[in-house]
Formats: C-alpha cells, structure tokens, sequence
C-alpha cells in the first residue's frame, strides 16, 4: 500500500492537533489545564501540598482545604511579575482585600485562581493564618 506524502503530512498534523489540542490560525493551542494545590494542616506542619507548581497562561489552579483549616491564599504583590497584580486580582475568587483570597473553614472548600492573561513569571503565595510556620507556596507561569 502506497501513502502519498500529503497523507502522510495530514495524519501527522491531526495527530500532533489531538495530542497538543486544536489548530487556530495555523498554531497549535493547548487546552486550558486545572491544577489542584491541597491546603494542610496537621502533625506534619502546615503546607500547601505541592508547595510548587508549574502552570501555562490560561490555566486554573484550584486550591482545596484539606485539614487545619481556616486557609487561605494570599499573593505577595512584590513577589509576583511587575505589572501583573490588577489582571491576578480580577482572576481571583472574592477576596478580603488586595490578592488576599477569602477564609476557606470547611473542609473541602475550594478556592479558583484562573492564570488567564497573567503575564509568565513566578507568583509566590502564602496562608495568611499560617504564614509564620512558613505555609508559602508558588506558581510559576509560562505562556
């Protein structure tokens, strides 16, 4: 059986469109992803769990209270990319003040972060409760 290059060149793209998502204008768009970040607190210490994360432009990071609540996320506004607070506040859930999430209590309570249009960087973020044990966690965003 004899495949003629334009085949060969079709069923290459589609595969590469399914694995990576869809075509736009001639470029490959990734699918928006959720990454969940568990919010801790027991015998261990207090902890976002990963404590580290790596996201791309456009997609969600849900955080979820998992124990030793209340929690929070809380974004410093020196620790994140110049210029990028005004675009993170209106991306964040309601808030108790400037990039300060609002008190999860219950367990399971989940809190959305969406990196729509941030600017790639780093955002370092901390549980204002639990800030003093060292409860900081970080995001880093590429396009």
């Amino acid at each position: 059986m004899i495949i003629s290059r334009f085949t060969a060149s079709a069923a290459l793209i589609s595969a590469l469109t399914f694995a990576t998502g869809s075509l736009i204008d001639g470029a490959a768009t990734r699918g928006k992803t959720t990454i969940v970040v568990q919010m801790l607190g027991d015998g261990s210490g207090y902890r976002f769990r990963p404590a580290s994360v790596t996201a791309h432009v456009g997609d969600v990071v849900r955080f979820v209270n998992v124990s030793g609540g209340p929690h929070n996320v809380a974004f410093w506004e020196d620790k994140i990319p110049a210029g990028a607070a005004p675009t993170l506040q209106a991306n964040m859930q309601k808030t108790d003040g400037t990039l300060n999430g609002a008190l999860l209590s219950e367990p399971n309570e989940t809190y959305t972060v969406s990196l729509a249009g941030l600017r790639p960087g780093t955002y370092r973020y901390y549980c204002v409760p639990h800030v003093a044990v060292n409860m900081v966690g970080r995001i880093t965003v590429r396009p």
